[in-house]
């Protein structure tokens, strides 16, 4: 009888081996680097101190911490708007979403 829904996901995921998740961990640290590589493009500051702060820090699960500096809440005023937080997330969305469905394939491709 052939697995179907949950069951054959489940299989699937227990062949997941060190080198597809390695797949994974590139995968989101290319997603974290393209997000930070935005970021530094649209900070509006005339100088290059804040724009250094923003980096991704890797965790040893393969996450990745995407710091964008002390002026990621506010840079204008008291209440001002994130002018390169928000729209560098909004502009990579498909890239990265793309970038994790082809992961999701190759992994799946590899244990079938």
């Amino acid at each position: 009888m052939k697995k179907t829904g949950f069951a054959a996901t489940k299989s699937i995921l227990n062949r997941i081996t060190p080198a597809i998740e390695a797949k994974f961990a590139q995968a989101n640290q290319d997603n974290a680097e393209m997000v930070v590589d935005l970021a530094k493009v649209l900070i509006p500051e005339a100088t290059g101190t804040n724009r250094a702060l923003i980096r991704n820090l890797p965790g040893a699960d393969g996450s990745q911490l995407i710091d964008f500096g002390p002026k990621a809440k506010v840079i204008e005023g008291r209440s001002g708007p994130r002018p390169f937080v928000n729209p560098a997330l909004a502009a990579t969305k498909n890239k990265r979403a793309a970038r994790n469905r082809k992961a999701i394939r190759d992994a799946i491709k590899a244990v079938k």
